[in-house]
């Protein structure tokens, strides 16, 4: 990951953090065994940062006799210092020991190093939600031989998914914290190109030729899934004709059209001219639709959560909860996308017809050293 600032979220209070907990690191090498369990050195944004916390943690492993006192003498606090430096220096050769002294002394209270701890782990798990939000959505927008890859999309869509489950496991809403609203995710602006507009148009046209389709259709294809909004009330045209029974031809579905308002929007002709006999298939259509739905869908996901991720006034807790709620309408799509290629009663790999149980309410690691901590 770069290590630039440019375009980082709070990266003032990021560094600020990163900063006091390696400084309290320094001045008590003993904290470290607080924070070690559930923070990597990975975790810490700047290189030299991570340099410097993972050289804290081989020393550790070493058993350096600084990390054994509470006070260590000045002599030994003086070697953890030093040896620190210069095994994080071989790694990230901008450390310099006037930046480690900077450190220590910028640290404002060595005994917060939990909670500067905690605040590191909050950004690293910011920016890595953001960093597989932008990939689902820069992927959705892909093309491979001239079109996204669907199985692309549904794979990235899996690896945030994963990523805010194993974040969930660290981070659980405190009892006394109001619940955070945040929206759903917001329809955007469907993607109109020629491609699209060109399906849509076939599929109407073969739906009102071959009617018959819509009962199999209707399972898996919604009308918001069209990019057109004519298209898609034509859509719900054809849907409120066959689910009531009634006879589809262009004429029936004029005089549909006409009870819904949908000629004050536009023309007899321009229906006429876009539901004209056709010879294709209803269903190889109504799966375009549907596939551009899902890709859209996709994007518009992903934009959504790394604009969650840029919110600072977000907790961990918060961005994930709110992240977790985003991807519900993407699954719904993926879902009737699975449904449209396996028949209506399959369901893909992973996905179950009940939610999963709710966490326990066991502590996290984060809680189990603070509670050690304290006792």
């Amino acid at each position: 990951m770069s290590a630039s600032l440019e375009g980082l979220p709070g990266k003032e209070a990021l560094v600020l953090a990163e900063q006091a907990l390696l400084g309290a690191l320094l001045l008590r090498p003993h904290t470290l065994s607080t924070v070690a369990p559930w923070l990597a050195a990975g975790h810490f944004y700047l290189p030299q940062h991570t340099a410097l916390y993972a050289a804290m943690l081989d020393l550790t492993e070493r058993g350096h006799a600084a990390t054994a006192e509470i006070r260590p003498t000045s002599e030994q606090g003086l070697s953890w210092v030093t040896e620190a430096t210069t095994r994080a220096a071989q790694q990230a050769p901008g450390l310099t020991p006037s930046y480690v002294h900077t450190l220590i002394s910028t640290c404002p209270e060595p005994a917060h190093a939990l909670t500067y701890g905690r605040m590191v782990l909050a950004g690293h798990a910011r920016r890595t939600i953001a960093e597989h939000a932008a990939r689902l959505a820069q992927t959705a927008r892909h093309t491979r031989d001239g079109e996204p890859h669907v199985e692309a999309v549904c794979a990235r869509a899996d690896a945030l998914s994963s990523v805010l489950n194993a974040l969930a496991q660290h981070w659980r809403p405190h009892p006394s914290t109001p619940a955070h609203t945040t929206p759903d995710v917001p329809p955007g602006v469907r993607r109109q190109d020629e491609q699209r507009h060109d399906d849509e148009q076939a599929f109407l046209s073969a739906a009102t030729t071959r009617p018959t389709a819509l009962k199999e259709i209707r399972a898996f294809l919604h009308a918001e899934d069209f990019g057109n909004s004519l298209h898609a009330e034509l859509f719900r045209c054809l849907a409120a004709l066959h689910h009531r029974g009634e006879a589809i031809d262009p004429v029936t579905l004029v005089w549909e059209a006409q009870h819904r308002d949908v000629l004050a929007h536009t023309t007899l002709q321009s229906i006429l001219d876009t539901c004209q006999p056709s010879g294709g298939d209803p269903v190889y259509w109504a799966t375009r639709i549907l596939r551009h739905s899902l890709l859209d869908t996709a994007a518009i996901t992903g934009k959504h959560i790394g604009r969650l991720a840029a919110n600072t006034t977000l907790t961990p807790q918060q961005l994930i909860t709110a992240s977790r709620r985003a991807l519900d309408d993407l699954t719904a799509t993926r879902m009737r996308w699975h449904r449209s290629q396996h028949g209506p009663t399959a369901l893909p790999n992973g996905f179950h017809d009940r939610p999963p149980p709710r966490a326990t309410s066991r502590c996290t690691p984060i809680e189990q050293s603070r509670v050690a901590r304290t006792r």
